[in-house]
């Protein structure tokens, strides 16, 4: 739990640093509402308890650290009054997505965001690159074991089509080397 206090500021530093476009999602358990700068731009998705419990549990997961985590981050939205999104199995990706896309409506028609296929290529390059770089530094630690450039890892297919959500399964190596694309865009 000490991780959800210190790591959410650094999260926020390295958001900051940052260029304005285009519109960035920031996600993870260590961010906390207090880092919040506005929170018309921010939505807190928490599962209901059931959902939580049943995903531990097929994770063999399901200690008293990830509930205890669950309430003291629920605790703390439910006091910032930032806009929360209930998720459970009555509502699909789909349903969830349509939800997020409704609150923050008017952040993304004021965008800025990619304009066309090129930007968006670009962007897509971007994450898969900062994924190899993480990758990269992990295996440089002294104390790790394994070959970087060998690791399997999901990158995002870099086709930049409009509504691709295509996972491309590569080697750090060969997504260093050029672009991710799903095979039916290759």
């Amino acid at each position: 739990m000490s991780l959800h206090r210190e790591r959410g500021p650094m999260v926020v530093d390295d958001v900051r640093r940052l260029p304005d476009a285009p519109l960035v999602v920031a996600e993870g358990t260590c961010l906390s509402p207090t880092l919040v700068d506005d929170a018309s731009r921010a939505v807190w998705m928490l599962p209901t308890p059931a959902l939580q419990r049943d995903r531990l549990e097929s994770r063999g997961q399901a200690n008293r650290l990830y509930l205890l985590l669950h309430e003291v981050i629920e605790r703390e939205v439910r006091a910032s009054g930032v806009p929360i999104l209930r998720v459970d199995e009555t509502h699909g990706v789909d349903d969830t997505v349509g939800a997020v896309e409704e609150l923050f409506a008017s952040a993304l028609a004021a965008g800025p965001r990619a304009e066309g296929e090129a930007e968006r290529r670009a962007l897509l390059r971007e994450a898969n690159l900062a994924v190899v770089e993480q990758v990269r530094g992990y295996f440089a630690r002294r104390w790790a074991v394994g070959d970087a450039e060998t690791t399997v890892r999901t990158f995002v297919c870099e086709c930049g089509e409009h509504g691709c959500v295509a996972d491309v399964e590569a080697t750090v190596a060969a997504v260093a080397a050029g672009p991710a694309l799903a095979p039916a865009h290759a």
